[in-house]
Order: structure tokens, then C-alpha cells, then sequence
């Protein structure tokens, strides 16, 4: 996946600007970290448990996570 957003790309259910999350840090026996992983974050969708098997389905067909 492509590490950094279009500016202005939206989510799918609520149209607010997403972020960028980190999910995975690792290290290699550094004091600093050497990789970082992120994905595509919404703070509103992706914590609205009505809605979250939906938001995730999405984001998986929109950036195939």
C-alpha cells in the first residue's frame, strides 16, 4: 500500500478526511524504530460498532489490506 494519502481522500461511509494509523513498529535491536507500519484510519467509522464490519469490508475493496 501506497505509505501516504491523497490529499482529500475520504471514507467511503462518512466522507471525513482519513488518517494515517500506525499498526506495526519494528525494531532491530535499535533504540529507534526501523519500520512503521500505518493504514487508513476514520476515528468517527471505524469505532461506531453498528458500523465497523462495514467500514472494514470497504477499506479492504478500496485498498486491499
Amino acid at each position: 500500500m501506497n505509505q501516504h494519502l491523497l490529499h482529500g481522500d475520504l471514507c467511503p461511509l462518512c466522507r471525513r478526511p482519513l488518517t494515517l494509523r500506525t499498526t506495526v513498529e519494528v525494531r532491530s535491536n535499535t533504540p529507534y524504530p526501523t519500520r512503521t507500519d500505518t493504514v487508513p484510519h476514520c476515528r468517527y467509522c471505524a469505532n461506531d460498532l453498528p458500523n465497523v464490519q462495514r467500514w472494514n469490508d470497504l477499506m479492504n475493496d478500496r485498498y486491499g489490506l
